[in-house]
């Protein structure tokens, strides 16, 4: 299994600093949208997990193979569920799921992306987590001259929201960092080689790249 040092806060957190940081190192690719769930799917996401916030939740949901150019067609693979599941709660899962009108934006054009910039397309595996949706290409991994994409990007992608409230970047920071673990626990199970990648902090969903998370979360509600 291949590990991936754990993440720390920057001694350095004036924005350009993390900026510069980001630049000069490979991050283990994530993609910020503004909703990646509809409000019914949301709702769903919250009974699996037992009623709670589905922002302070991390572990998968499920998992799906499916044909980026066939999203509304039977060509998706089933719904790979994890845990005790009950049966009728897994039908709503599945049901939310298929008629979300928000994942074919978040999910297809990123897992298109990843296809186009691979010899050897293969399969596009997709991950549920309560807050993020991850995307795997299982294709060989090669990339072609007139790709715009680093390998990594061609490989896998972490979807999550941004964050635009202050407050937010605390509340979400620690469900983000465990979501980001079992993205990864995921991607070793299927041999994805990580290494050299360095993980993504909090501060990389900010809707806006001129605030300092680190200075604006403490302020209270």
């Amino acid at each position: 299994m291949t590990h991936v040092a754990e993440p720390r806060r920057p001694e350095n957190t004036d924005p350009a600093h993390v900026q510069r940081e980001t630049c000069a190192m490979t991050l283990l690719p994530i993609h910020t949208v503004r909703r990646l769930y509809e409000d019914h799917t949301l709702e769903v996401i919250e009974a699996l997990i037992g009623g709670g916030p589905f922002d302070q939740a991390s572990d998968p949901l499920a998992s799906q193979f499916l044909d980026p150019e066939a999203w509304r067609s039977m060509h998706k693979g089933p719904l790979m569920l994890s845990g005790n599941i009950k049966a009728e709660t897994a039908w709503a899962f599945a049901h939310a799921l298929a008629y979300d009108r928000y994942l074919p934006t978040v999910v297809l054009s990123r897992a298109r992306s990843m296809c186009q910039a691979s010899y050897n397309p293969g399969p596009v595996e997709v991950v549920y987590f309560p807050d993020a949706i991850g995307i795997l290409h299982h294709g060989d991994g090669g990339t072609s001259g007139e790709d715009r994409l680093p390998p990594a990007e061609a490989r896998m992608c972490l979807v999550t929201r941004d964050i635009d409230r202050p407050r937010d970047f605390l509340r979400r920071n620690d469900p983000f960092e465990r979501t980001v673990w079992r993205w990864l626990d995921h991607l070793h199970a299927a041999s994805v080689c990580c290494k050299g990648l360095k993980l993504p902090r909090i501060e990389h969903l900010a809707r806006a790249a001129t605030a300092d998370p680190l200075e604006l979360a403490p302020i209270a509600d």
